[in-house]
């Protein structure tokens, strides 16, 4: 009855995490820390990619946008997407010898 499409947000933040995750060889990051001019004084931080994915996809659930599975089936296909794109597209250029 109601019909459900991949989180957007979700998508998004998975590639990131999926194509971080590939070219770095962990989910680990540097501390990011997120702020929002909606949410004065609150400061999110993060030092893994998929903690952040998580909180994405949380957010849009507790806000009423989502069910679970749209979060999970967006996530899951977002990784994907930025793992493949991280193993077929970005990679080092080969310099021709000259």
């Amino acid at each position: 009855m109601h019909p459900e499409y991949p989180c957007a947000h979700c998508v998004i933040s998975g590639a990131v995490a999926g194509s971080i995750t590939v070219l770095l060889g962990t989910s680990d990051i540097p501390e990011v820390a997120l702020t929002s001019p909606s949410a004065p004084g609150v400061t999110h931080k993060f030092t893994n990619v998929g903690d952040l994915n998580d909180e994405i996809a949380g957010a849009r659930i507790y806000a009423g946008f989502h069910y679970r599975n749209s979060t999970v089936v967006g996530s899951d296909l977002g990784k994907k997407v930025g793992a493949y794109v991280a193993q077929n597209s970005m990679q080092a250029l080969k310099v021709a010898a000259k």
